[in-house]
């Protein structure tokens, strides 16, 4: 389960991997804004599996990496630790997929890729984002093109499953319970 990023244009999978890794095209665009209000979303709804970034600096990384129909792909969620005694950073692999013409984000059941801290003088430095990318980009090159260079179409599509649309509900609907007595009050009103 791992993730890379290209433009979706008709050449790509000709095209040299520096070349398109870091485009900015519009589809790229739209999932990192769609991301970005996902997560946002999910931390003010108080769903559990996300509250961890309240403690956090974390940003969507630049690279997504969709399949050659540009309708599925990853994404990775970079994520340093605000506390000074941290000895480790994260980067949560994210999934998304276009259904009925949105863009939907997925996180449950997706790895993490965990990133040691290097101690200097007696103290762990957080990762910077761009260390982050580079680790979390060089483990998902791994399975993201074939041999030839082209698009592994069967390594992201394979994810999208029912098992990831029934984990990701079940992500859902664990809400802090200050959310659920919030939402239960607001419901007899």
């Amino acid at each position: 389960m791992f993730l890379f990023s290209v433009a979706c244009q008709s050449d790509h999978n000709n095209r040299n991997l520096g070349e398109t890794t870091r485009n900015n095209t519009q589809v790229q665009t739209e999932i990192k804004l769609t991301a970005n209000r996902t997560i946002t979303s999910w931390l003010n709804d108080g769903i559990e599996g996300v509250q961890f970034l309240h403690t956090s600096d974390w940003q969507i990384d630049d690279r997504i990496f969709l399949n050659s129909s540009c309708d599925k792909g990853y994404l990775l969620l970079l994520n340093r630790d605000l506390s000074p005694l941290a000895e480790l950073d994260y980067i949560q692999v994210l999934y998304t997929a276009k259904e009925e013409g949105v863009w939907n984000i997925y996180l449950e059941s997706m790895p993490n890729i965990i990133i040691p801290r290097t101690k200097v003088n007696g103290n762990f430095k957080p990762s910077t984002f761009e260390q982050l990318a580079l680790a979390g980009e060089q483990v998902m090159e791994r399975n993201y093109r074939k041999s030839d260079g082209t698009i592994n179409d069967s390594f992201v599509n394979n994810e999208f499953n029912t098992d990831l649309k029934k984990n990701h509900l079940i992500f859902l609907s664990k809400r802090l319970e200050s959310k659920l007595k919030s939402i239960r009050c607001s419901s007899f009103s």
